[in-house]
């Protein structure tokens, strides 16, 4: 039978079993990388973290609170899955968009087109679909890194900056690195991803010499509980461990080096061939933590922090089901009177029985104890520690708030409530802006062809890129003759001796906007454009009839029709709009005079 395997392995694999043609530096290459990688794993496992992350996941999938024995009941209220859902679904509602702003004058000029690429970017990225997966990974683990490089077959070979979400159970830092904005200073970063063999094929010339690894001693497969299916048959599991490793070298340069099986596939400083990896030699991830944690760079996520209250919701509902059962089936004491011939096992809660006894009153039931009032109550506070914990108020969960209905009250609430996810979303927003700059490397390095882009939102557009200009940014400095000389700018170009202007590669700090104010929902957003449509002003309505047709229009799918923008004027003898609050009443206008009629003078 062995044998039989052993044959349909070798058939797969499509080759014999050889050694791969190397150096002995490629060999040693590959034994210290994949060295640093054991390094980086056992670094992790004297924290825990597969243990944590496999419980955390099984308590966010309904793996939790197993059967004990017949008698216990297995209650499970899953108010985890609620909580991190609701604060993703929250984001990933909301509308996006880049910000770019240049770093000296020039690079402004060019700040509205940076912008336009980053955008088309991160929508051929399919963005919201990324970011769920990377949030889920923030809320539930603590922790999401984002990769970022090139993709040379996308877009028709034009090729596309991309980035995915890393598992942190693939990520492998140097553990010297203690916070996330310190992953540039880590000596090296390891990426271990099990690829199937005819990857290897497709990708390096080495590839055809990679083995199938049966026992993986360092396997980060192993942390999930459902990760393993593809080892069920021999045929789909024809797969080994790629480590992608991250250096740099004594010039700071980075270079990445692949490794499988003990062979080095490839080493970027020999296939570049003097090119840069990365145009400013960092490290293509950004790690964003929900909560950190002091001393490493792993962070802590509302799961961990929630198990203690969801433990605490499953035993109490158990006392809750395990009372009920006693007083829908009680205890019941039968007495030496009852006969020898009784057979107790015949005496069950189905209707209907005969039971024969010589002594009917030889038994006693024996009345359950109603549940303690407490239970319940703290059951219901529980639930309201779990808000408190992950910073997820009544509002954003969909129920009344306090039976406060004022679109500012509901507001005011909001964001008193929505502390801990505010500051969530400031160090998703901090963490993105570095994943945007990372993006805008790649552009910079591999894109110079010229081509048309799909701008979305209210008014959708094409614009026309060059991406090439960005290298030559052309430099800017004060001119001393504006204000002296008329038609002189404030700034002009910087020449050099020859009177050629100097240019320089632009710089930006990205910034990703996701609308995290006001709930986005219909019904709420309906009320606020009605209490603001019955607000006046001296110079007109809050919101006007054009702007609340179009919303309903737009945003409800109500059918109406384009009206026009101008308000139509308000008909003579109706009575003007009430004056705001604290604001003095106008004088009335006086009324024109007949003619022939003199004005009255005052009395002295």
């Amino acid at each position: 039978m062995a044998e039989k395997v052993d044959d349909i392995t070798k058939l797969i694999q499509g080759n014999e079993e050889a050694e791969a043609p190397q150096t002995d530096f490629n060999r040693e290459l590959a034994l210290q990388v994949q060295y640093l990688f054991r390094q980086a794993w056992d670094a992790k496992q004297s924290l825990n973290l597969n243990q944590i992350w496999q419980m955390c996941d099984d308590y966010k999938h309904n793996r939790q609170n197993p059967r004990q024995g017949p008698d216990h009941p297995g209650s499970v209220t899953n108010v985890i899955h609620r909580i991190v859902e609701s604060q993703i679904a929250d984001l990933v509602d909301k509308p996006y968009s880049s910000a770019a702003k240049g770093w000296e004058p020039g690079d402004d000029m060019f700040a509205e087109q940076a912008q336009n690429i980053i955008d088309f970017v991160l929508y051929r990225n399919h963005f919201k679909d990324k970011v769920n997966i990377s949030e889920h990974d923030r809320l539930e683990l603590g922790t999401t890194i984002i990769k970022v490089w090139f993709d040379d077959k996308a877009l028709d070979g034009r090729g596309l900056p991309v980035f995915e979400t890393v598992s942190p159970v693939n990520f492998f830092p140097d553990p010297k690195v203690q916070h996330p904005h310190q992953l540039q200073q880590a000596e090296f970063i390891i990426h271990a991803t099990p690829r199937p063999l005819t990857w290897f094929k497709e990708n390096f010339e080495l590839g055809k010499y990679v083995q199938r690894e049966v026992a993986v001693p360092y396997n980060p497969q192993q942390v999930w509980t459902d990760d393993r299916k593809d080892e069920v048959h021999v045929g789909t599991s024809q797969k080994a461990l790629l480590l992608e490793c991250y250096m740099r070298d004594e010039n700071g340069e980075l270079y990445c080096v692949h490794v499988a099986n003990d062979i080095v596939l490839e080493d970027s400083r020999k296939t570049l061939r003097g090119k840069k990896l990365q145009r400013r030699d960092m490290y293509p991830f950004r790690v964003i933590n929900c909560y950190n944690r002091r001393g490493t760079m792993w962070g802590m996520g509302d799961v961990e922090l929630l198990i203690p209250t969801q433990d605490l919701i499953n035993e109490l509902d158990d006392q809750i089901r395990m009372n009920a059962r006693l007083s829908g089936n009680p205890q019941i004491v039968v007495g030496i009177g009852a006969g020898r011939d009784f057979q107790f096992s015949k005496w069950t809660n189905k209707p209907g029985l005969r039971i024969p006894m010589r002594d009917h009153t030889a038994f006693n039931v024996v009345p359950p104890q109603t549940v303690s009032t407490d239970v319940p109550v703290r059951r219901e506070k529980a639930f309201q520690e779990a808000d408190l914990i992950a910073g997820t108020p009544d509002v954003n969960r969909g129920e009344k708030p306090g039976q406060v209905t004022a679109a500012a009250a509901i507001m005011a609430l909001q964001q008193a409530g929505q502390k801990t996810v505010i500051h969530k979303n400031e160090m998703f927003k901090a963490g993105w802006s570095e994943v945007l700059e990372l993006l805008f490397d790649e552009v910079m390095t591999h894109w110079d062809e010229e081509m048309w882009i799909r701008i979305d939102g209210e008014q959708p557009d094409y614009q026309f890129v060059n991406p090439a200009k960005f290298r030559e940014i052309p430099m800017k400095i004060p001119n001393a003759l504006h204000g002296e000389v008329e038609g002189e700018d404030s700034i002009k170009d910087l020449t050099d001796d020859n009177g050629i202007a100097m240019t320089r590669e632009a710089q930006y700090d990205f910034q990703l906007n996701m609308g995290n104010g006001f709930p986005n929902d219909m019904s709420f957003m309906l009320q606020m454009m009605s209490e603001f449509a019955a607000m006046q002003f001296p110079d007109g309505p809050a919101i006007t009839r054009h702007e609340i047709r179009k919303f309903l229009r737009e945003r409800v799918g109500m059918d109406l029709d384009e009206d026009d923008v101008m308000e139509t004027p308000q008909p003579p003898g109706m009575p003007q709009p009430a004056p705001m609050p604290g604001q003095p009443v106008p004088a009335p206008e006086p009324q024109p005079l007949p003619p022939n009629v003199m004005p009255m003078g005052g009395v002295a």
